[in-house]
């Protein structure tokens, strides 16, 4: 798995398979495996100023030439307006994923390796250039840093940026400061000549921004260019970042080591040799940063384009790390988090720009208490929820005192929501102030995590000594029961209304929310709509490869996420396949069946389309969405942490039976 011929690395299949390396702190490196840059978040070090946000795309490539006995050959590779520049993937014989990125090249016979690291927790990238050069040729090779110094959201076009250059350490690396202010880039080389060089490289045309019917044309700006001459096998490095490099092969061979060492720690945590699953364990690693304002690790949602939200994080916490015992890590996560509850909300995101976080959502304070349950089910660490039981507490009685945004418990017991033009729940996408999808009043995944949140939070009490608020807190979940069984079972249809205004005229749609009803570790429905739920969503919305977000009986159904950013926004919970969302069809599968036979067998099924999936889109990463539609095309981003967290919970659950059964429901 995971390394790919020559045939695999031509365009147009070439351009179709991406890579992912990041730095522990927000910043990332990738591209295809042809080595076309087909998105404007395409480049060599995408570093995080602030971390993990304010990320600045400083280097988009280092493109090479290498010239043998005096025939040159071009090894980059770029589409451009006018056609290609170079084709440079004719000369690849070879691309392997793990555990480096590496382009292998053929030159007559030389061959060339170009292996890409990050520096664990620093905004560096590494190049490891291998020449092997067995017949003595003379071979030099040019190397050509393309630089833009931008917000990775935006484009650069040629301008009058002064891109000094200063010369640093006896010339072995060069400060870039493309304009007063902007953050330097040093680049530099144990081995390589600096020239200066000046010039524009025009019109690089992203085909999937394109696509996406997004600004599509970029130039870079190679301010030198590092040159090598010999006539032997030779191992060099070309390294970029945003802090002054200590030259030196040797400290360049140990950074190298010590990742390597880094990732074998990863992979030993996997509770399976399949490489697959080491592959998650691995991009489960890649979400998981250090913030700049705290001692604590945080969630990115997805790459490339995606900062730290809060209900993804509540939702992707348990698969990124109980699976693989990286317990230190979920408490640093649970406790960022938490430390920024205000008004019983937690922050729907973190802003990329500085200023403070956004706690325009309604659902994510509901996710908390099902990633806290299976923490516990994982290590029974019940001091752990002690020490953060007020906070729980605090974050109850502001949902049914009523918070911000309309958030707040009715008559009935149940959670309501939503203001004019807010999309507060995970449903979230909008077409300029219209709500595509609006869920304003009583949604049926927010309250069954209500229902989940006062039976575990009463469970608390009653061990923790507060038998007065448990009390208070069981006899309010017993009328949330109720009156979820009364205003959400549609007994004609056999399924779960998804939404019921507060008006209670109800939203009739088969969506993929109602799963979490049946998939949560409490019982809100008798076993006979249970079993009804489930085979609805089985036969209305699977889709091998996740869920869809609606039915394709509905009017409204979509089943291609393509085009500019009004249609797909129009589409992306109309019908989109989500993955996150098949997770909790998996776990109410095994809830309802798992006494049976061949359940097992049947779950491992159903997991291997994804398990092939991570030879496609991002390589050894899931994606965030697929096409409702057949052949269900991945798009979205390449890699999506509520995806790949969910793919290892569901591979580690059904393979381990040992997990606590903690009855939240009872009064012990």
């Amino acid at each position: 798995m995971f390394t790919y011929s020559p045939s695999d690395l031509l365009p147009p299949q070439g351009k179709t398979k991406e890579w992912l390396l990041t730095n522990g702190i927000g910043g990332f490196a990738g591209s295809t495996i042809s080595g076309i840059n087909t998105r404007r978040y395409h480049g060599l070090l995408t570093a995080a100023l602030r971390p993990p946000v304010d990320r600045r795309l400083l280097l988009a490539k280092l493109e090479e030439e290498i010239i043998v006995d005096e025939k040159s050959y071009s090894l980059f590779s770029s589409e451009t307006v006018g056609g290609t520049s170079g084709q440079g993937f004719n000369y690849l014989q070879g691309f392997r994923r793990f555990p480096l990125p590496t382009y292998i090249y053929q030159l007559e016979d030389c061959i060339l390796e170009k292996e890409i690291m990050m520096v664990f927790k620093g905004n560096t990238v590494m190049v490891k250039y291998s020449l092997t050069n067995r017949n003595g040729r003379k071979v030099r090779l040019n190397i050509f840093p393309l630089i833009t110094s931008r917000d990775y959201h935006g484009i650069l076009r040629q301008n009058h940026w002064p891109f000094t250059v200063t010369p640093v350490n006896n010339n072995q690396q060069v400060a870039v400061e493309p304009y007063s202010g902007a953050p330097w880039l040093y680049i530099g080389s144990d081995r390589a000549q600096i020239i200066e060089s000046r010039f524009w490289y025009n019109s690089v045309y992203y085909q999937v921004e394109a696509e996406r019917g997004l600004d599509a044309v970029e130039d870079y700006f190679c301010p030198v260019h590092f040159r090598v001459d010999c006539r032997e096998s030779m191992t060099f490095w070309v390294v970029a970042g945003t802090d002054q490099i200590h030259i030196g092969s040797s400290l360049f061979q140990g950074l190298r080591d010590q990742e390597l060492q880094r990732l074998r720690k990863l992979v030993d945590l996997a509770p399976s040799e399949d490489w697959g699953y080491k592959a998650l364990v691995l991009a489960a690693d890649s979400f998981l940063v250090k913030r700049a304002d705290s001692e604590n690790l945080t969630v990115i949602a997805g790459y490339p384009w995606f900062a730290d939200w809060g209900r993804d994080a509540m939702i992707a916490l348990p698969g990124l790390t109980l699976p693989t015992q990286r317990f230190g890590d979920y408490r640093q996560v649970i406790s960022t988090f938490l430390d920024n509850e205000k008004d019983g909300l937690l922050p729907n995101l973190f802003p990329d720009t500085p200023g403070p976080a956004a706690y325009n959502t309604a659902d994510a304070a509901m996710w908390l208490f099902w990633s806290l349950y299976k923490y516990l089910q994982y290590t029974q660490d019940w001091e752990f929820l002690r020490k953060h039981y007020p906070v729980l507490l605090r974050i109850l009685e502001s949902h049914i005192q009523g918070t911000h945004y309309g958030i707040k418990m009715n008559d009935r017991g149940l959670i309501t929501q939503g203001e004019e033009t807010k999309a507060l729940t995970w449903m979230d996408a909008r077409v300029g102030n219209v709500v595509v999808t609006p869920r304003r009043g009583m949604t049926v995944e927010i309250n069954s995590l209500w229902y989940l949140a006062l039976c575990l939070v009463s469970h608390l009490g009653y061990r923790f000594g507060d038998s007065k608020r448990a009390l208070y807190f069981k006899d309010l979940a017993r009328r949330v029961k109720e009156s979820f069984r009364e205003l959400f079972w549609f007994n004609e249809g056999g399924y779960l209304y998804d939404t019921v205004g507060n008006d209670g005229v109800p939203d009739k749609s088969i969506r993929c929310n109602q799963i979490i009803a049946v998939s949560l570790p409490i019982r809100l429905l008798t076993a006979g709509q249970e079993r009804r739920v489930l085979e609805t969503v089985w036969t209305q919305l699977y889709a091998g490869l996740g869920l869809r977000t609606l039915s394709p009986g509905s009017n409204d159904y979509k089943g291609r996420c393509t085009g500019d950013q009004y249609a797909r926004d129009s589409a992306y919970h109309q019908g989109t396949v989500w993955v996150w969302p098949w997770g909790h069809f998996i776990t109410a599968i095994k809830s309802i069946y798992g006494k049976e036979p061949g359940t097992a067998e049947l779950i491992h099924k159903m997991t291997a389309p994804l398990m092939a999936h991570l030879n496609e889109a991002g390589i050894g990463t899931v994606s965030e969405i697929f096409d409702g539609d057949p052949p269900h095309y991945p798009r979205g981003c390449v890699a999506q942490a509520w995806s790949v967290a969910e793919v290892l919970r569901v591979i580690y659950e059904n393979t381990n039976d040992e997990l606590a059964d903690i009855n939240v429901e009872s009064e012990e």
